[in-house]
C-alpha cells in the first residue's frame, strides 16, 4: 500500500491587505516619474573618496623615499603632493598647446 499526501483544495488568490477601492484610489492618485540619481554636484567641498591600488613594490619605493625625509610625512600626504605636481605639469602642457 502506497502512502500519499492528503489532497488539498486548489489554492485561491490571496486577499489584498487593503480594500480594492483603496488600492484603485492610490493608483488613480498617481505620482511623479522616478528619476535616476545622477552624480552629486561638483560644487560641494567634501573630499571624494577614491580607492587606489598600487603594486607592493611601488608602495615600498614610496616608503623608502619617505624614510629619508627630515620631517615625518604620511604616505597619504606624499601621494596628494604627487597628484598635485602631476596636475600642475599637465595643465601647463595643455595651456602651452592652446597658445
Amino acid at each position: 500500500m502506497t502512502i500519499t499526501k492528503k489532497p488539498r483544495a486548489p489554492s485561491t488568490v490571496p486577499k489584498p491587505a487593503m480594500p480594492e477601492a483603496d488600492i484603485q484610489a492610490l493608483i488613480a492618485k498617481g505620482g511623479s516619474v522616478a528619476q535616476a540619481e545622477g552624480r552629486k554636484p561638483l560644487n560641494d567641498n567634501k573630499p571624494q573618496l577614491v580607492q587606489l591600488r598600487l603594486d607592493r613594490h611601488v608602495v615600498d619605493r614610496i616608503d623608502a623615499v619617505l624614510e629619508t625625509r627630515l620631517v615625518k610625512t604620511p604616505r597619504h600626504t606624499w601621494l596628494l603632493e604627487a597628484v598635485h605636481e602631476k596636475l600642475t605639469r599637465e595643465e601647463e602642457n595643455v595651456r602651452k598647446k592652446s597658445e
